[in-house]
């Protein structure tokens, strides 16, 4: 899980363990008075909400995490709840529903909080026709509209500022490519895939040969766009099964899932060929990369598969560089 999708799962959990808190408060004090008021109907849709509530937050609690069946069952008794309020009581009780449309863009997503919010604005348009005056109908149908448009706004800012957010976290900026921080969380993956059902998976890692000498003699505005090209020609050239990745200066990775270490080799060996063919330095100079690949072991941690598919780079670079080199 990377940071910002743990930090999303926080979130949630809090929003839930936040409304079991304002539900006990704002709510079950008006189960007694209803019960005592002789409006039995009232008291149990409002233990109802309070007793979900309570339930959700407490598997929650349990999970270490906000599931999605918890979310929308929480949404689904909050909205229902209050449409069946407003229905039982007076108009002026429609209040109920501003905190429920609010709500859905917590614990839904965009697209089904607008639908919910939309089916429950609907359901208490009937009680529109007991308000005395034209006024007040529209008033009351207005405010709801407007606060689900409020709200539906503020949660598309929100996930598009989530998408931005996660793009910093796991891309590098100058090639696209994912950094450091998404590659540690796919060799995590496939670390667990291979202890779960032995599939296979090789890590190429590849560096430029003399990339300093480039930076020296042509500037680093022109190494980093030999770098762009690369990435580049990288995307194009690896199987969409594949995970690439910058992993600083002019090492990239390749994590070629379900592979094992020969045919990991006939990939690198591939990327190499292009790399000398395609890749040039301003002054027509063919540019090279040294290639060093290590297959999964049982047991491995992410750090160990990648120091040994380092040391088979360095390997490389003694062998006179623009090679592929192995390791076991």
């Amino acid at each position: 899980m990377t940071q910002v999708d743990d930090s999303k799962n926080k979130f949630q959990r809090g929003m839930v363990y936040l409304f079991a808190i304002l539900a006990s408060i704002g709510i079950a004090p008006f189960i007694v008075l209803r019960y005592l008021h002789g409006e039995l109907l009232n008291a149990l849709v409002d233990l109802a909400i309070v007793v979900v509530a309570l339930g959700s937050a407490l598997i929650t609690y349990i999970r270490g995490q906000a599931s999605n069946t918890v979310s929308i069952v929480t949404a689904i008794l909050y909205s229902a709840g209050a449409v069946a309020v407003t229905h039982l009581n007076e108009p002026i009780f429609v209040f109920w529903l501003f905190p429920a449309i609010l709500a859905n863009f917590f614990l839904l997503s965009t697209n089904a909080a607008l639908t919910a919010n939309l089916l429950s604005i609907l359901a208490v348009l009937p009680i529109a026709s007991r308000l005395n005056t034209n006024t007040e109908i529209f008033a009351m149908i207005s405010s709801l509209l407007i606060c689900g448009s409020m709200a539906y706004t503020f949660a598309l800012l929100t996930k598009r500022q989530r998408a931005l957010l996660q793009g910093y976290a796991t891309q590098d900026a100058l090639t696209q490519l994912g950094n450091r921080r998404a590659m540690n969380s796919e060799l995590e993956l496939s670390i667990q895939d291979h202890a779960r059902a032995q599939i296979p998976a090789t890590l190429i890692l590849l560096d430029l040969d003399f990339f300093k000498t480039i930076n020296d003699k042509f500037g680093h505005s022109t190494g980093d766009k030999v770098l762009v090209e690369l990435a580049d020609l990288l995307v194009q050239r690896v199987r969409k099964t594949d995970r690439l990745f910058r992993f600083g200066g002019e090492e990239f990775v390749v994590i070629a899932r379900n592979t094992a270490l020969d045919d990991a080799m006939t990939i690198a060996e591939e990327l190499r060929n292009q790399i000398i063919t395609n890749l040039k330095a301003p002054d027509g100079a063919p540019i090279s990369a040294s290639f060093g690949c290590a297959q999964l072991q049982q047991g491995d941690s992410a750090e160990q598969w990648f120091v040994r598919a380092d040391k088979a780079v360095y390997q490389a670079k003694q062998a006179g560089r623009n090679c592929v080199v192995s390791v076991a």
